[in-house]
């Protein structure tokens, strides 16, 4: 009942059904006091997280690798990077393993935080404990590398990927794609673009959107006086081919894929 609460984002009602089981007396499990927090961080509530972890304490219980899993989502979720990365050490020193999901979860933070820096060496720490990256763990990757501009460096490692055989997905293909037209590689888009189409993946209606922005923003660009003599028709003759190209994948048939 509580699990059903939780993920309906009801915290009030999954946490009176907690109180009435403490009244009856009933001992929450370890396992109850993940389930109020896993709705605490689906709420982003970290004051109630604070409050129910206290209280798994309390109860003289240990956090399990799903406590701190879980506290490591929240606090990456809500942009507490520091805060995330301090559960992560409190975590190694109880003796538990974070799993990938942890690290992607982690990485994901750093990139919407704009800190790389932090990004790879948690890569590094999942491969030396013996937890190969998977596709999560790439796409949070590649998204954060397109988020700070290094779009060269994610198109690289869509590769590393394919040579690992780890399919990339969707989600990873238009972050890329999107990534590339955000700053102006659009070579590089029409080669994400092609292994798009040969892999079946269909771009998302957002990467229509983003292409349209990035066409204006250039024609914006090439339109200044200072611009040669048919620098605009060239960029938006490179656009609508683009375009086009995009039209057409999102109505093909899968193909065999081949890499970019």
């Amino acid at each position: 009942l509580i699990n059903a609460f939780a993920k309906a984002h009801d915290l009030e009602k999954a946490l009176a059904v907690a109180a009435a089981m403490r009244r009856r007396g009933l001992t929450p499990t370890t396992v109850t006091y993940n389930t109020l927090l896993d709705g605490c961080a689906r709420a982003r509530n970290l004051t109630l997280a604070a409050a129910t972890l206290a209280e798994l304490r309390a109860a003289g219980l240990a956090p399990s690798e799903r406590t701190y899993s879980i506290m490591i989502h929240l606090c990456a979720r809500t942009g507490r990077l520091d805060g995330a990365f301090g559960w992560l050490r409190r975590m190694e020193r109880s003796g538990l393993t974070p799993n990938a999901v942890t690290y992607s979860t982690l990485i994901h933070g750093c990139g919407r935080a704009a800190q790389l820096s932090r990004a790879f060496p948690l890569l590094e720490q999942m491969e030396a404990a013996g937890l190969p990256p998977n596709v999560v763990t790439y796409t949070s990757l590649i998204d954060a590398l397109c988020r700070g501009g290094e779009v060269a460096r994610a198109v690289a490692l869509l590769r590393t990927m394919l040579e690992r055989s780890i399919e990339p997905n969707a989600i990873t293909c238009n972050a890329l794609f999107n990534g590339c037209l955000q700053h102006g590689e659009v070579l590089l888009a029409r080669e994400v673009l092609s292994y798009m189409t040969s892999a079946g993946i269909a771009p998302s209606a957002h990467s229509f959107t983003t292409l349209l922005h990035a066409a204006a923003s250039r024609r914006r660009l090439t339109a200044t006086p200072h611009t040669e003599r048919g620098g605009a028709t060239k960029s938006g003759a490179a656009f609508a081919l683009l375009l086009r190209q995009l039209a057409a994948a999102a109505s093909r048939p899968p193909q065999a894929a081949a890499a970019p």
